[in-house]
């Protein structure tokens, strides 16, 4: 089965969609995008019993509302963690590894930061709609 553990169902699903939609439409606006859809994250994994994750996904988002300058590598730190949860807490290697993979590729080439948020969130929202609907 093809998910994303933490972008699962049909309202996530949507909300990740549209957000990686607003990224690239209007890159200006990302980090308050990416701040508020990690404090949603997080909040979301903590309902969830996943603490580690998402405390670290709320403290990242608070930080990058209040210093948007740091947003690439707040960014490209927060999905290398997080991929190591998806590795070793979640058990999906795959998508850990693709996580780990943009989160150093932000971290290096901070130029095309909101092209691959924003399309890692739409491809997000869609394998998690086409999951919901059992596209696959």
């Amino acid at each position: 089965m093809l998910t994303f553990p933490a972008v699962h169902g049909l309202v996530l699903g949507i909300v990740a969609a549209a957000a990686g939609i607003m990224m690239l439409l209007f890159p200006h606006i990302l980090s308050y995008l990416a701040g508020l859809l990690m404090i949603a994250a997080g909040g979301i994994w903590i309902a969830g019993g996943a603490w580690f994750p998402g405390i670290v996904s709320i403290l990242l988002g608070l930080v990058l509302l209040i210093f948007r300058h740091f947003i690439n590598y707040l960014i490209g730190l927060y999905l290398i963690i997080l991929s190591l949860w998806f590795i070793f807490g979640a058990s999906s290697m795959v998508i850990g590894l693709i996580t780990v993979a943009i989160g150093v590729s932000i971290m290096f080439f901070p130029d095309i930061l909101s092209f691959i948020f924003g399309g890692y969130l739409l491809l997000a929202g869609f394998i998690a709609l086409g999951d919901y609907f059992h596209w696959f």
